[in-house]
């Protein structure tokens, strides 16, 4: 699915929530009171993207 501007995607990647505002090259990880942010490779224009970068991030955690 594309990625519309102006709008933002809340995913699950192997059990944690990352938030993404669409447009934005950083990505920022649901952790209760403190998110932990993380620079993507590029800014992704698909969901699939998307995802991509997450499993990359979230396999490195």
């Amino acid at each position: 699915m594309e990625l519309l501007p102006n709008c933002y995607t809340d995913l699950c990647v192997n059990g944690k929530w990352f938030h993404y505002d669409h447009g934005d090259t950083s990505v920022y990880m649901l952790n209760g009171g403190s998110p932990v942010t993380f620079e993507l490779g590029g800014q992704p224009t698909t969901e699939s993207e998307l995802e991509e970068y997450l499993r990359t991030i979230s396999s490195s955690l």
